[in-house]
């Protein structure tokens, strides 16, 4: 179990040592829709897939995948505003950096 997390971004002691409940409290105050959008472009594969396009598709003038690019990129945008949720630990530390001991 984990007792103490280390994080010392936005609203963190100068410390960093937070424990569970006051790292959740931080997290949900400053972060709530942030995180809820980052996972969701780990998650959703439209999202994950034009997250991966985006490198390739400046370089080429390919019309066919830049409009596959814009389609992918309109349903991740619409799945982000109707998909809101809270996010769990694990996911707040993955979003935020933070280090659990």
């Amino acid at each position: 179990m984990v007792k103490y997390i280390y994080y010392t971004g936005i609203g963190a002691k100068k410390s960093g040592k937070h424990t569970i409940k006051e790292f959740l409290d931080i997290m949900n105050k400053s972060f709530d829709t942030e995180c809820s959008d980052y996972m969701s472009q780990l998650e959703y594969k439209p999202c994950a897939t034009s997250k991966k396009m985006e490198s390739t598709i400046f370089l080429t003038k390919n019309k066919k995948t830049q409009k596959r690019y814009k389609k992918l990129v309109n349903k991740c945008q619409t799945y982000k505003k109707t998909k809101t949720r809270k996010c769990n630990l694990n996911e707040y530390i993955t979003f935020s950096g933070a280090q659990k001991k």
